[in-house]
């Protein structure tokens, strides 16, 4: 997405609601590999900090964890509720054994 920000510079981020001045970026293997990539990420990022906006960095390895992926969510989404958006969060309720699966034997023994 391409942002206009106070000044007048346009920068891109991958994700943002510039309503609530919240910002997730991606951060590839590349960000960190390329020293000219990471300088010019650490400047975006101040200059959209500078003007009020927070940004979420995000990498593969929350990406590919279901529970970091959620949390990561949760995180992003809490923030926006607390610059003004309006969600409305729903809890999901999970079997005890899907949150914390017994052992083979435990599960053996109970047949």
């Amino acid at each position: 997405m391409h942002l206009q920000i106070e000044s007048g510079a346009g920068m891109t981020v991958d994700m943002a609601w510039p309503e609530f001045l919240v910002a997730v970026e991606y951060d590839g293997d590349h960000h960190r590999t390329s020293k000219k990539q990471w300088r010019r990420d650490q400047e975006k990022r101040e200059r959209l900090r500078l003007n009020g906006w927070i940004i979420f960095v995000v990498t593969a390895d929350v990406l590919n964890s279901k529970e970091a992926k959620a949390r990561f969510a949760f995180e992003v989404a809490w923030r926006l509720v607390s610059q003004g958006a309006d969600f409305t969060f729903h809890i999901r309720p999970k079997p005890l054994d899907r949150l914390c699966p017994l052992p083979r034997e435990s599960r053996e023994d109970k047949e």
